[in-house]
């Protein structure tokens, strides 16, 4: 190493040079202080001094006890009025992707069924979906709809990939988020697997009624998303 500079910093800035480059993405453990030690062959205190820097800048995240993980870039996520996850992102400048990883008729629990109006057991169209911000995995979607008024709703999603031009094409031209519950809890080992998060890191869970032009019931949903979030409050009126 140089003496040009700290030794820290240039730990620092490899660690980050790592990052940016995606040799380690969102989620990873960075190798622990007495391996990083090693590699550089400096001492410990040296390395947290390092590891001090890239979580003052957001990069990654220290534990004690756990050790240090990557960072997702925060996002801003805004409750509005007409949310709409592949535009935003699009407009963000980023690229949306989705995985359906279930879609089926299934009973109504009684939340279910309390939120869109039916009676618990009554067929409900069920989909889970991952949702990814650039190839990285950043929420999980839960989404219920009536099969009773939506019969046709699997088939034509598989058609079209998105529920908003599946709604319109069966008579729903527009919807709107009548209410959002929002909470926080640890991820289970199989969501922290599929987001691709520590197990430490607590979820962002979002539970919404979406409602049609009338007011009625529309969609009940789940999201659970990373932390790593900046929730905006929108003002309805200037939506």
């Amino acid at each position: 190493m140089s003496g040009a500079m700290p030794l820290w910093r240039e730990i620092a800035q490899s660690l980050e040079r790592q990052i940016r480059s995606r040799e380690l993405t969102p989620g990873d453990k960075l190798p622990t202080e007495h391996e990083l030690s090693r590699q550089f062959m400096v001492n410990r205190h040296t390395v947290r001094r390092a590891l001090s820097d890239l979580q003052e800048k957001g990069i990654v995240e220290s534990t004690q006890g756990r050790g240090s993980f990557v960072r997702r870039p925060s996002r801003p996520a805004r409750l509005q009025k007409r949310p709409r996850f592949t535009e935003a992102v699009l407009r963000s400048g980023a690229e949306p992707t989705t995985q359906i990883l279930k879609l089926e008729v299934r009973p109504a629990i009684s939340a279910v069924a309390e939120a869109l109006g039916v009676k618990i057991g009554a067929p409900v169209i069920f989909m889970e979906r991952l949702r990814f911000v650039d190839g990285e995995p950043t929420a999980l979607g839960l989404h219920h709809f009536s099969f009773e008024r939506f019969p046709t709703f699997i088939e034509m999603y598989k058609a079209r990939g998105t529920i908003t031009q599946t709604l319109r094409d069966s008579g729903v031209p527009d919807y709107t988020r009548r209410r959002t519950a929002i909470s926080a809890r640890l991820p289970t080992p199989q969501e922290a697997e599929q987001l691709h998060v520590p197990r430490h890191v607590p979820l962002l869970i979002r539970r919404y009624l979406n409602v049609d032009g009338l007011g009625r019931p529309l969609e009940f949903g789940e999201s659970r998303s990373t932390a790593e979030i900046e929730i905006v409050f929108q003002d309805p009126e200037r939506d």
